[in-house]
């Protein structure tokens, strides 16, 4: 392995974890200790880590440094990100693949495709055309045959990675929503809850939900005639989908529902507010689980959130895509297509803890 690489091996580590342990390295990258402690010396001193005792530590002047080292050296890779916004959700997946595109020596062009597929196919053939070495993609629709994006990516001769999307055709990381939903509805019946309703914005994440939601049910032996409510994402907060909310939380009522999950946070903080203004309180009342974590602390009664690991797929997937530019994964002409899952993560507040957990 050369020494850059294994200078960007370090570096991932440490942006990962923040400490670095040589004998653990050791047996993970399969380096022997002394050049792992070499090259730890080397990138003290270029102000990239500190050394302690056994191995080394981010510092506060990493970034600077890093910045340095990056500048002294022409990218190894350029990569297109396309991305259907960079609002609501994604900046936490660009952030992610800008800290692995830093540690790997590649550089990034984004784009973003405004949720309409002639612009994600506008913006692909601009990054084409640029000459990138490999690109990462979250399609704003399905990448399946017959479709311009698909028949555009399939021949191209650069690696393609899909990031909170998945095909048959292509490599890919995504969050595993479908276990973020088991983990809501394990931790909703497990409070007592016996009646657990599901309210999704149509999106991409919204089938892995409500596959999740059904199985579960029946896995759980839980009541089968809750609400389940698919809905267009037409305007803010308390806008207009306050009327269909509403509806919903009516049906609730009368089926005796006593829980909710509820994609994404915003609509969730609706649903709060609605429950109180009929007279329910949560969570004494109605419990509710918000799936995206992006603004459910804010809320007025802070609210259990299922986390997708955001940051980890934006920087699994420019890690994938440089390891096959590298030739790191698969061997011949046909390597396998990896398709990597990373597991959400439950936060408990307040919107669903019982009386006993207060």
């Amino acid at each position: 392995m050369l020494s850059g690489e294994r200078h960007a091996k370090i570096l991932r580590e440490l942006e990962l974890r923040g400490t670095l342990t040589v004998n653990e390295f050791a047996a993970k990258t399969g380096l022997s200790t002394m050049t792992i402690r070499r090259d730890l010396t080397q990138l003290a001193g270029q102000g990239l880590l500190r050394r302690v005792h056994g191995g080394a530590v981010r510092n506060a002047s990493e970034r600077s440094g890093e910045a340095e080292y990056r500048r002294s050296r022409q990218p190894l890779a350029t990569l297109g990100l396309i991305v259907p916004t960079t609002g609501y959700y994604f900046p936490e997946i660009i952030r992610g693949a800008e800290a692995a595109a830093r540690t790997l020596n590649a550089r990034l062009i984004l784009g973003v495709s405004n949720y309409s597929v002639e612009d994600e196919y506008r913006q692909l053939q601009r990054v084409v055309a640029n000459s990138v070495d490999g690109i990462l993609l979250a399609s704003a629709g399905p990448v399946e045959p017959g479709s311009p994006t698909f028949e555009l990516l399939a021949g191209l001769k650069i690696p393609v990675v899909l990031v909170e999307r998945s095909s048959r055709a292509f490599e890919s990381v995504m969050s595993d929503h479908s276990y973020g939903a088991e983990l809501a509805m394990e931790h909703l019946a497990a409070q007592g809850h016996r009646r657990i309703a599901l309210a999704v914005a149509k999106s991409p994440t919204a089938p892995w939900l409500k596959e999740s939601h059904a199985r579960m049910v029946a896995k759980l032996g839980l009541e089968s005639d809750a609400p389940v409510m698919e809905y267009d994402r037409l305007g803010p907060v308390g806008g207009n989908n306050q009327a269909e909310f509403s509806r919903f939380l009516k049906d609730c009522r009368r089926t005796g529902t006593t829980a909710a999950l509820v994609l994404p946070d915003e609509e969730a903080i609706t649903l709060i507010h609605l429950a109180e203004e009929s007279g329910m309180e949560v969570p004494q009342d109605f419990a509710i689980v918000a799936y995206d974590d992006e603004v459910a602390e804010l809320a007025a009664v802070p609210l259990t959130s299922i986390a997708p690991p955001k940051r980890d797929v934006g920087h699994a997937a420019v890690t994938m895509c440089m390891e096959r530019l590298a030739g790191k994964q698969g061997a011949g002409l046909s390597p396998a297509l990896r398709r990597v899952n990373l597991a959400p993560k439950l936060i408990v507040r307040e919107s669903s803890r019982t009386a006993e957990e207060e």
